[in-house]
């Protein structure tokens, strides 16, 4: 009988203090996304891009990215029609530069651990893209950071 009772004891335990783990807050994972909407002529068409940060999940963040891209009011309808996520991360920075002159192809955008390392690419993939004569043109046009842990 005694080492019944233990065995009870230790399977109640076993049991409360699993239903305490279960109960614990899952700990918060933000996640971020970027889209973006890049057509075959971007001089002629532009770009369009979305980027969300902060998200409870991946997938929220990368639907919100899609959405914005798809909805963003400065683009052209083919760079919005051709919206497509191209990078979900978690704690890392988003930037996306452009050259802010129409009818020019300059866009470029990254993602890094860190929002001055994302800008420094952005700004590199903009100039890749602007060619010789448009390259010093290239300004950053958004950053943002996924901060939550």
């Amino acid at each position: 009988m005694k080492s019944n009772r233990y065995g009870l004891v230790a399977t109640a335990m076993v049991a409360i203090v699993g239903g305490l783990l279960v109960l614990a807050p899952a700990p918060v994972r933000a996640d971020g996304a970027l889209a973006v909407g890049v057509p075959s002529d971007v001089a002629k068409d532009g770009f369009a891009y979305g980027r969300n940060v902060n998200s409870p999940t991946e997938a929220v963040a990368r639907t919100r990215a899609l959405e914005l891209c798809q909805h963003a009011h400065d683009a052209s309808d083919e760079a919005r029609r051709v919206c497509t996520v191209v990078q979900g991360f978690h704690r890392q920075c988003v930037s996306v530069a452009m050259d802010p002159k129409a009818g020019t192809p300059g866009v470029g955008w990254a993602i890094a651990p860190t929002k001055q390392a994302a800008e420094k690419q952005a700004l590199a993939n903009c100039r890749a893209t602007a060619g010789a004569s448009r390259q010093q043109f290239c300004v950053m046009s958004d950053s943002a950071c996924d901060t939550h842990q």
